[in-house]
């Protein structure tokens, strides 16, 4: 008859290994720790679950304090009457009355005649007439001089009247003004050849143009001007030395000469 032999898995796998410790040691334990540990886990589920019950059932859990709401019912005859009110008492008294501030005032009075018998013997008492008031001499209409401040110095009529000095003023240079005719040069030629082209600026090679913005006035004559483009120092120096020799046809606005200001380009280019 053929003997049967039962191994375990553990006893097959570990067959000529160490068995004293280690893996072979915690597997063949594992079994028994595994029902410990479920016994101890079951035992706080139950003591968490029926511990309270246990507790309340023989008299170990604190009693709570229950709160009891009292009521009393009060009715209002059995209530005691109000104080009486003091129909004697007086008002408090009203709050004082401050004062105004008081303000300085000048008192002007007529001034009462000297009495005859209080008046000083040895003072000239009398009152002067009307001929020595003419004959005294006013102070107010002496000549004196003064400083010439610029006054009209002209005629004055009869009704005394001065008439009205009207100061043009000047048109702002960058200000637009309308105007029927803009002046004109009509010496243009003649200062062209005045200002030629400067032989350092031909020597160098420089050319370009230098625009001058030139206030002439009423007459047609130059007042000022103004370089308001320049392609070297050399060419602008060189027109504005002529510059005020131009002559111009004035202005018209409205009829009447004005004054205006007027672009006068000078083109200066070398000739190959």
């Amino acid at each position: 008859m053929a003997q049967i032999v039962k191994v375990s898995l553990d006893e097959m796998v570990f067959e000529g290994r160490e068995r004293n410790y280690g893996a072979y040691f915690l597997r063949k334990r594992y079994p028994r720790h595994l029902s410990i540990g479920t016994i101890i886990i079951s035992l706080i589920a139950l003591l968490f679950t029926f511990g309270p019950l246990i507790a309340q059932r023989f008299g170990l859990s604190e009693k709570k304090e229950e709160k009891r709401t009292i009521s009393v019912t009060i009715n209002m005859e059995d209530l005691p009457p109000p104080p009486a009110v003091d129909e004697d008492k007086p008002p408090p008294p009203p709050p004082p009355k401050v004062p105004p501030p008081q303000v300085k005032t000048v008192a002007f009075q007529i001034p009462e005649p000297t009495p005859e018998e209080e008046l000083d013997p040895d003072e000239d008492q009398t009152i002067a007439e009307v001929e020595e008031l003419q004959e005294a001499p006013n102070i107010g209409l002496e000549d004196k001089e003064g400083a010439d401040e610029g006054f009209f110095d002209g005629e004055i009529d009869a009704e005394g009247e001065i008439p009205e000095v009207i100061v043009e003023q000047e048109p702002e240079i960058n200000a637009f003004i309308f105007a029927e005719e803009e002046p004109t040069p009509v010496n243009m030629d003649d200062i062209k050849k005045l200002i030629g082209y400067p032989q350092i600026a031909r020597d160098a090679g420089i050319e370009g143009n230098v625009v001058v913005r030139v206030l002439v006035d009423k007459k047609g004559n130059y007042d000022k001007h103004r370089i308001i483009n320049q392609v070297h120092p050399i060419l602008a120096k060189a027109v504005e030395e002529h510059v005020p020799k131009l002559k111009f046809t004035p202005a018209i606005q409205g009829g009447k000469p004005i004054k205006f200001w007027v672009n006068i380009p000078f083109n200066f280019k070398l000739l190959n």
